[in-house]
């Protein structure tokens, strides 16, 4: 009578036997992906007390739902918006997700996936009755955080427009977080600042009555995640956010920060 043999599974054995889990891509190591984060962009990327060690919100539910369907853990490297890229170069961490937006610059370098759509907001104090467009900023002074598309986006062509026109353009200047900007639209140093809709709304829903959202931009723009050069891994990343999609997580996610749904309704393969 012949002996039972025992079989072990290794962890890619048991991945691919559980349909839930996703081929991992090549930056998850040894169990473990790296996430950078500003940690300072609520409710996508922030920390409910200055001390938290793990950030919160949109994007770090995102990057937990991503590593869990890579049987794998995360860490966490928090940085200036600015210094996001830089550190993802170094190899400090496999993946950015943090309220950043997908553009062919950054492309150029690092491969994206969309995740998330979003739109431009104006935001004053309260009870700035001056500013309610973009035209409104002409000789004024706007705070932006550092790294931040808006500069040669959004502001590049205004002064352009204002410029033709003989007005004056507006002044920027740059602070390394956004909530180094809003203070110093508290403060009266800056007219208004420029962010994303989800955080001004965020914003303004949770300071009493210091600010307003004055005027949102039209716009296609959507978040990405952000990786080294790899059509693997890029593969990867998109083809776990569709699964995250079939299963009901971004309905889900979205229930959970008060958003439309619709705001996740992306083309993951764009």
């Amino acid at each position: 009578m012949s002996k039972a043999v025992p079989v072990v599974l290794s962890l890619s054995m048991l991945a691919l036997a559980d349909p839930a889990l996703a081929e991992a891509p090549s930056f998850v190591a040894d169990g473990t992906v790296g996430v950078c984060t500003t940690a300072a962009f609520p409710p996508l990327t922030f920390k409910q007390q200055a001390g938290d060690a793990i950030p919160v919100g949109i994007d770090i539910d995102i990057a937990e739902a991503l590593a869990k369907k890579w049987n794998a853990s995360t860490t966490y490297t928090t940085t200036d918006f600015a210094g996001l890229l830089p550190t993802l170069g170094s190899g400090r961490c496999g993946l950015i997700i943090s309220g950043i937006y997908i553009n062919d610059e950054r492309r150029k370098t690092y491969d994206g996936a969309r995740y998330m759509k979003s739109a431009t907001v104006l935001v004053t104090k309260a009870d700035n009755a001056e500013i309610a467009t973009p035209e409104n900023l002409s000789g004024r002074t706007i705070a932006l955080e550092s790294g931040a598309y808006y500069k040669e986006d959004r502001v590049k062509p205004l002064n352009e427009e204002f410029v033709a026109g003989g007005r004056a353009e507006v002044s920027v200047q740059d602070y390394p977080t956004q909530q180094a900007a809003y203070q110093q639209v508290l403060v009266g140093r800056a007219d208004a600042t420029l962010t994303e809709e989800a955080e001004g709304a965020y914003r303004v829903a949770t300071t009493e009555n210091q600010f307003k959202i004055a005027y949102t931009w039209q716009s296609d723009f959507t978040y990405g995640i952000y990786m080294r050069r790899s059509a693997d891994d890029l593969g990867a990343v998109r083809k776990a956010l569709k699964e995250l999609r079939q299963e009901g997580f971004f309905e889900a996610l979205a229930k959970k920060y008060g958003l439309d749904p619709s705001v996740f309704d992306v083309d993951h393969d764009a």
